[in-house]
């Protein structure tokens, strides 16, 4: 939302905090009592809790924070948007400045290649790559917890704050840690790749291929997480006999810890608050360490070790082909075409088939050394728990398929006229693929095309074809692993409830009244709708591949034209104009399109999106799966334009050429109920509705100096229905809801020194042009400009 209370209802802000949380970690006196002057820390006689929202809410959020020096401060707000986010103050950043932008990445390329001639009408080749990338990256973030209990005997209780613990009896703490581990992601990716095959020319108008493809991707990550029951264990601290910080557990291994309200919500115990399972250590056997929680970077190196795993997963991803292909022509028919008959026809069989293994405690196998048995699923122990790596408590699984496919194909070309009168020339061409998949059965593809050359400078093109993709291996097969949704996206909550459809009070409240909300809570007393999200955060959910997925259709149409004129020597031009229609296309759905999809729809809750999420009794959402789809329709449409131009002047060479695309339109239909039900995503973040390149380049001897431009149109801050207020939509950002157009221009030139050894420099974006403010990397890198200087030579 946007803060001014005079401007339109959303807005881009600079530095977004979440403004419930702090990286220093936010203290409160229990639940209640916000309103006391337990302490004046800053001395100016309110009450601490009042002077921030943060600390006159009764949840989360909190009065003070630690200083690095052990001090404490009074919490103070920046400019508060909505009940999470804020710009500036001392909530936590919703970005963070050590996050790895490009990751680092080594990379080792080995090509094998060798063909031989047994005749001169068959040849053999081998042809055969490694290739192996290590990949490092780096999250400053390294998770949350909220209003976790501190406990009086706690040493690490800052002493400014002892008259508050006197007074209460206990403390809550929330902290958005940056500090767990300082440990980054790996990962390392390997390929191989082996094709044999044999190229037979029986005729000099014929050539048939046989190939066999091997290819082996492997893929292992690495990565640091929190174990609860240890970071839990770690946080509940107590002084020993000789006043040191040790684990509650050293001393009384029976004890119970204190958890989170994130953990509690979402079943980490049967209920209570606290727990006494210790499921990834033994309690008293000395592995423990104290966290002290109270700052930015209090964590020390070895209680950062003892809460922190390194996790390991493995993806194998592997592809057999067997090709048989045929091509060449035909020379019959002459008295009825004006050429020879060309074809090509072929037979293929596929096999993919993908692996994937988690950690064994992703999965929540309980490891060595465990208080219960090794090696079983944490649910035999604890049937309420699937994990111990997520407050989420996601049951997670090793996922693998397979599936195989034979293609037959042919594809033919009519030469009907050639250097006629009107028909330089006249070319019909089909062409017909009939695959049959192991998972889906039988799928058929065809195209049928014309090419028309009135006279030599001009050429007319047409296509109209429909083409069957299955899902890939990818799409049918990718782990379902955990994600987690912004509470913001729930268009439930009052903030939201006029920004979609006329429909959306309606269904949502309807929504909220089947699982029990109170009609009070759902309108106010005037009758308003005033339903106010509970979530603090955010809600977890999966996404993943589908192994349930059918093929998608698309029916394309596409016509051209070529232009050569014959009095501007080495100038061409092509415009074509394409319509795309995608039946059941198959593609991962946003959190967003799928809640806004169900509640927008006058055909809820019939809609297949309403059945894709759940709430919990008090109405906040708990729950959303997402991943591959086959949705009900897609349809594009727009024009492709290009030109190039070459040329020489004395002893310069010059080169022009530009291409660009304009797209009038690109829909999607989610609704199979309602056929009007349109999600347009022209002018949305990476869907411009023009792009164009333009580069040149001059040559004189050796040398060769050129340059690239790369231009896109303005782009929306956020869904486009939601800039321009289309259809029942609210437009909720003013005159601010696009960003600019850019221009990203670079420059390059080298020198040939010889035939081996080349020298090149460049200058990358040049003018300095910075990604939009919702973007990491578009539509240009981070990096702004930079040069690049260097050579190349070949053996």
């Amino acid at each position: 939302n946007n803060p001014d209370p005079n401007g339109p209802p959303r807005a881009v802000v600079n530095d977004p905090r979440y403004w419930l949380t702090s990286h220093e970690g936010s203290i409160a006196p229990g639940f209640g009592g916000r309103g006391n002057t337990y302490v004046d820390i800053n001395g100016n006689g309110i009450a601490d809790c009042q002077e921030s929202e943060g600390g006159r809410v009764g949840y989360l959020a909190g009065c003070w924070l630690t200083n690095p020096d052990g001090s404490v401060r009074v919490n103070q707000d920046g400019v508060l948007i909505d009940g999470l986010f804020g710009t500036g103050g001392d909530g936590a950043y919703a970005d963070h400045n050590l996050d790895t932008l490009y990751p680092e990445t080594d990379r080792q390329v080995v090509n094998f290649n060798v063909s031989y001639e047994f005749s001169d009408t068959l040849r053999g080749f081998l042809e055969t790559k490694y290739v192996k990338a290590e990949t490092n990256t780096f999250s400053e973030y390294d998770g949350f917890f909220d209003t976790l209990e501190i406990t009086p005997d706690n040493p690490y209780l800052p002493a400014e704050l002892q008259p508050v613990m006197d007074q209460v009896g206990y403390l809550i703490f929330t902290k958005d840690a940056l500090d767990w581990h300082e440990d980054g992601s790996e990962y390392t990716r390997e390929t191989t790749r082996v094709v044999a095959g044999l190229e037979w020319q029986p005729s000099e108008d014929h050539m048939v291929e046989f190939s066999v493809n091997q290819g082996i991707f492997e893929q292992t990550s690495e990565s640091t997480s929190i174990l609860l029951d240890r970071f839990y264990a770690a946080m509940d601290t107590v002084a020993d006999a000789n006043g040191n910080p040790v684990c509650r557990s050293d001393l009384d291994p029976t004890a119970a810890y204190p958890i989170d309200y994130f953990a509690w919500a979402n079943g980490y115990t049967e209920g209570s608050f606290y727990s006494d399972r210790y499921y990834t250590f033994t309690p008293g056997d000395g592995q423990c360490q104290p966290l002290n929680p109270f700052g930015t970077y209090a964590a020390s190196p070895e209680a950062q070790d003892f809460i922190t795993e390194r996790l390991t997963d493995e993806l194998e991803v592997e592809q057999f082909v067997l090709n048989v292909t045929a091509v060449g022509s035909f020379d019959v028919l002459s008295g009825l075409l004006d050429g020879p008959i060309g074809y090509a026809a072929g037979i293929e069989y596929r096999d993919e088939s993908s692996d994937n293994r988690l950690d064994p405690l992703t999965l929540g196998i309980l490891p060595a050394g465990t208080s219960f048995t090794p090696g079983v699923q944490v649910s035999e122990v604890s049937p309420w728990l699937f994990g111990f790596t997520s407050f989420d408590n996601t049951q997670q699984f090793n996922t693998s398929g397979d599936y195989d496919v034979t293609d037959v194909f042919a594809e033919v070309r009519l030469p009907i006229f050639a250097d006629r009168s009107f028909a330089r020339e006249l070319t019909l061409d089909a062409a017909v693929r009939q695959a049959d998949y192991s998972t889906l059965g039988e799928a058929t593809s065809w195209k049928v095309g014309a090419t028309w050359a009135p006279i030599d400078e001009v050429r007319f093109r047409y296509t109209t074809s429909e083409a069957v993709r299955a899902p890939n291996i990818s799409e049918l097969y990718d782990p379902r692993l955990p994600i987690f949704i912004n509470k913001n996206e729930d268009p439930c909550d009052a903030l939201r409830i006029n920004e979609g459809s006329s429909v959306r009070e309606a269904n949502c409240a309807a929504a909220l009244q089947a699982i029990g909300v109170a009609n009070s809570a759902i309108y106010n007393e005037a009758g308003e709708y005033a339903w106010a999200n509970p979530l603090t955060a955010r809600f977890n959910g999966v996404s993943g591949g589908n192994p349930n997925l059918g093929v998608e259709t698309a029916d394309t149409d596409t016509f051209g034209v070529v232009l050569t004129p014959s009095f501007i020597e080495g100038l061409t031009i092509t415009v074509d104009y394409w319509d795309v229609a995608i039946e059941d296309a198959i593609s991962a759905v946003g959190a967003g399109d799928i809640l806004k999809g169900c509640y927008d729809s006058t055909n809820y809750p019939s809609l297949g999106f309403c059945n894709a999420f759940t709430r919990r009794a008090d109405g906040g959402l708990n729950f959303l799966e997402t991943g591959q789809i086959n949705f009900a329709n897609l349809e594009a449409e727009g024009f492709d334009v290009s030109a190039s131009y070459e040329f020489a002047v004395e002893d310069y060479f010059f080169r022009l050429r530009m291409t660009g695309s304009h797209q009038d339109q690109l829909n999607r239909f989610f609704n199979p109920l309602d056929a009007a039900d349109v999600d347009p995503e022209i002018q949305e973040i990476q869907r411009p509705k023009t792009t164009a390149t333009f580069g040149a380049s001059v040559e004189r001897g050796a040398l060769t100096v050129g340059m690239q431009s790369i231009y896109q149109s303005k782009q929306g801050v956020d869904e486009i229905e939601e800039v321009l207020g289309l259809g029942d939509n609210q437009a909720l950002y003013g005159d601010a809801g696009f960003f600019e157009s850019m221009v990203i221009t670079d420059l390059n030139a080298n020198y040939r020194y010889s035939d081996e050894l080349s020298f090149f420099a460049a200058i990358n974006n040049i003018t300095d042009e910075e990604p939009y403010a919702t973007q990491n990397a578009w539509p240009v890198g981070p990096r702004g400009r930079t040069f690049v200087l260097g050579l190349s030579y070949s053996m």
